[in-house]
């Protein structure tokens, strides 16, 4: 479906209860906007176009499965720990300390949404019959830049996101992105390559993941267990980013063989 006919919604959940901790992006056919808020949805809904039911929403943080543990390991996690990965763009895992934490907040925001969702699912979404699915900023910005950018300075760990949506304008990522997907929106590359908003950056980088997912140009990295992480077609990604998933992989695989029974 072409993106003029296209409602997307993209969610940087937070989960502080007294600081606007959360990001919100949308686009409904040409319009699209962005804001920062709280955790509640009497908050959250103001920022939200009224009476839209949206094609695909992501949202940043752990999604599982209604019936998965609390202390479950994901996999998808798992996958972007090891390697270059660790130390380029490395997920916090969520089932212990903060990451628990983050589940829950992510869970609520889902439930919260869930009325707004396209009823037509989209494969490997995390709530059965809806089309909403996990977004990973890090990673998705992550996965788009050269090895060459990882050499410069690097960024403390609380700003990563930052430094790596900062090298992604510098790059002309978002513009490469947004022709390989077809969406021709000057005005949305402009807002986005303009955006200095911690939160609203996040949740532009949902929408674009959004975005992704639904016109089919998208990477889904987990399983059934755990919940999938969405990213931008492997095609885009750079030569590291390939081969290091490749190769951690490989390397869960074997070590789930060499496991006792």
């Amino acid at each position: 479906m072409p993106f003029d006919k296209l409602a997307l919604l993209g969610i940087d959940v937070g989960y502080s209860r007294s600081r606007p901790t959360t990001g919100l992006a949308w686009s409904i056919g040409d319009d699209c906007g962005a804001a920062r808020t709280h955790t509640d949805w009497e908050r959250r809904q103001r920022h939200i176009p009224a009476s839209t039911t949206f094609a695909v929403i992501a949202i940043d943080g752990p999604l599982t499965p209604p019936d998965a543990p609390d202390d479950l390991d994901r996999l998808c996690e798992r996958l972007f720990t090891r390697g270059a990965f660790q130390k380029r763009c490395k997920p916090g895992l969520s089932q212990h300390g903060y990451g628990r934490a983050l589940r829950k907040a992510a869970a609520e925001t889902a439930a919260q949404v869930s009325h707004l969702a396209d009823t037509t699912p989209i494969g490997k979404a995390i709530i059965p019959g809806t089309a909403i699915i996990e977004a990973f900023p890090n990673a998705f910005l992550g996965v788009l830049l050269e090895d060459e950018r990882f050499a410069m300075s690097k960024a403390a760990r609380r700003k990563k996101f930052d430094w790596l949506y900062d090298h992604a304008v510098e790059a002309g990522v978002f513009e490469t992105l947004l022709g390989y997907v077809g969406w021709r929106n000057e005005c949305l590359l402009q807002t986005i390559m303009a955006e200095y908003d911690h939160e609203r950056r996040a949740a532009w980088i949902c929408l674009l993941t959004a975005a992704c997912a639904a016109v089919g140009k998208s990477e889904a990295v987990g399983d059934e267990a755990g919940g999938w992480i969405w990213l931008p077609s492997a095609e885009l990604w750079a030569a590291w980013a390939r081969n290091g998933l490749a190769g951690n992989r490989a390397a869960v695989s074997a070590r789930s063989s060499q496991a006792p029974v």
